[in-house]
């Protein structure tokens, strides 16, 4: 059986989701609160989920689309559509700024 896959290229070492989530919700690009308030519903909910002591790095991508799945798969297409593109946007900055 193939190993599971990994969301690819995200850095931290050992940095959890939950510490993770917290860095991405602390930049200017939440200093709007209603922008704030609507990432940090989507990301927060995600990373319990997950677990939000879990190490970033150790997290599979189908994880991630079965929280997804789990959290909004019987929502309205618009209200899917911005919580799956709030976590994305959390995991893309992840990937490129978490060290």
């Amino acid at each position: 059986m193939a190993a599971k896959a990994k969301v690819t290229a995200i850095r931290g070492d050992d940095t959890t989701l939950g510490a993770a989530a917290d860095a991405f919700l602390s930049t200017s690009r939440m200093d709007n609160a209603n922008t704030r308030r609507a990432y940090a519903g989507a990301i927060d909910r995600t990373a319990q989920i997950l677990g939000t002591e879990r190490r970033l790095a150790d997290v599979a991508d189908t994880e991630v689309g079965a929280a997804l799945k789990e959290l909004w798969g019987e929502s309205a297409a618009a209200t899917w559509n911005r919580n799956r593109a709030a976590v994305a946007s959390w995991l893309t900055w992840c990937q490129t700024k978490m060290r």
